[in-house]
């Protein structure tokens, strides 16, 4: 049975998918997509598309390396076609889907010749990257998002044109005043505001801006209600883990996934950064890089943790080379992606029906804190346990509850008695 007997139900139309060119290409990708927890209907429209692909761009028995003004031109070409092989009349989207899944599965094959992309203002962004790195000793993903919001302030400040040694603190209001105007979430501002004042320290510490100007970056007020929970309850939680099915190769991976998650707090990217060696069965042990703080820590398997990871290492995980303990259900055997890993939380949320203010990875990680705090564990154990520096960063899982407020403050009283 192949996967487009899975997709379509008349048999024309699955003879038609199986006995055009490139099968084995089209199906790698097609399982690929459904391993990243793709819905149904578009990896239809995908395996539809995938034939308009092949035909346009004249692929036959191979594959072949494709320019993307080739691509493009391809592209325009299905928007004006009004043959019998059109189904539906062409809308303004038509182009784009096109291009969108074309793009994908060239890629997917290393078949797509992009030119080199190029980021704004590169070397000093690089050089602040390492200044982040090697000074500050921050985690890589911190490093990402903190250079990418110095890129945002770098564009917004060439389109005046501004140099860098000319900046002054009105330009920094004024920068901060179009992201309040772009309608940003007060979290997003703040986080940009956060990561522009560290730009504006490095790039101080060089000699490229007036001194003191980090200084005019101002620091926004958090309201000191406006926090949710984030995570589902823990009953929620258990509902979720029983939903799964545990016969799919996929599900047997979620499930040992969740459950890690879950139980012992892991980060999506502690998720991803797993490997075969990490895991000792013989002293059912659990060794874990917390990439934020760049330590190891080791925890000892419960027998249904245990049992999850033998079941899906002998049963469900493909037959690979790949370091990586969790990877893709696809013919690739590549580690699981951080989208890949993101959706199909997201869509086990919304099959099982279970309510979370937020519905990816880290949830399980805040529902892990809560359950923690509700089974009496002390606000250190559980910053220790989940990887934290400082223990006052356990007080975020603890908002709007009484009795988790109570044991925030009982710590923080202990450092003035």
């Amino acid at each position: 049975m192949t996967i487009f007997d899975s997709l379509f139900e008349l048999t024309p139309t699955v003879n038609r998918h199986n006995r055009a060119p490139l099968y084995k290409e089209r199906a790698e990708y097609l399982l690929y997509a459904q391993a990243q927890g793709r819905k149904e209907r578009y990896i239809k429209l995908m395996a539809s598309h995938l034939l308009q692909v092949n035909r346009v761009l004249g692929f036959s028995n191979r594959l072949r390396r494709i320019t993307i003004e080739e691509l493009k031109r391809a592209g325009r070409r299905w928007e004006g076609y009004t043959g019998p092989l059109r189904r539906r009349t062409p809308g303004k989207e038509t182009y784009e889907v096109f291009m969108q899944i074309a793009r994908s599965w060239l890629r997917f094959h290393s078949c797509l010749i992009e030119p080199a992309k190029t980021r704004f203002a590169d070397k000093r962004l690089r050089t602040y990257e390492r200044w982040l790195r090697d000074e500050r000793g921050i985690a890589s993903s911190t490093i990402e998002e903190r250079s990418k919001h110095a890129s945002y302030f770098l564009k917004w400040l060439a389109a005046y044109p501004v140099r860098l040694r000319h900046l002054s603190p009105s330009h920094v209001e004024r920068y901060l005043e179009t992201n309040k105007a772009k309608g940003l979430a007060l979290s997003t501002r703040i986080t940009r505001a956060n990561s522009l004042r560290n730009f504006l320290r490095h790039s101080e510490a060089r000699g490229s801006i007036r001194t003191g100007l980090c200084e005019a970056v101002p620091v926004f007020v958090r309201p000191k209600y406006a926090f949710t929970e984030r995570g589902p309850s823990w009953s929620g939680v258990g509902r979720m883990i029983s939903f799964l099915s545990r016969v799919k190769p996929t599900d047997i991976r979620d499930y040992a996934m969740i459950l890690l998650m879950a139980l012992y707090g892991l980060r999506a990217g502690e998720i991803r950064g797993l490997r075969m060696t990490d895991v000792d069965f013989k002293n059912r042990t659990l060794t874990v890089g917390r990439r934020k703080t760049r330590r190891t820590q080791r925890f000892p398997l419960t027998p249904k943790v245990l049992n999850a990871l033998k079941k899906y290492i002998n049963r469900a995980r493909p037959e690979s080379e790949c370091p990586s303990l969790f990877l893709a259900t696809d013919t690739a055997c590549r580690p699981i992606s951080a989208s890949g890993l993101y959706h199909r939380t997201r869509d086990l949320f919304r099959k099982s029906a279970v309510k979370s203010p937020h519905k990816g990875p880290h949830a399980f990680r805040h529902a892990c804190a809560n359950q923690l705090m509700d089974k009496g564990a002390s606000v250190r154990d559980i910053a220790a346990f989940l990887g934290h520096r400082n223990p006052r960063s356990v007080r975020e899982y603890a908002r709007y509850n009484v009795e988790h407020l109570r044991q925030i403050a009982e710590f923080s009283l202990k450092d003035f008695l």
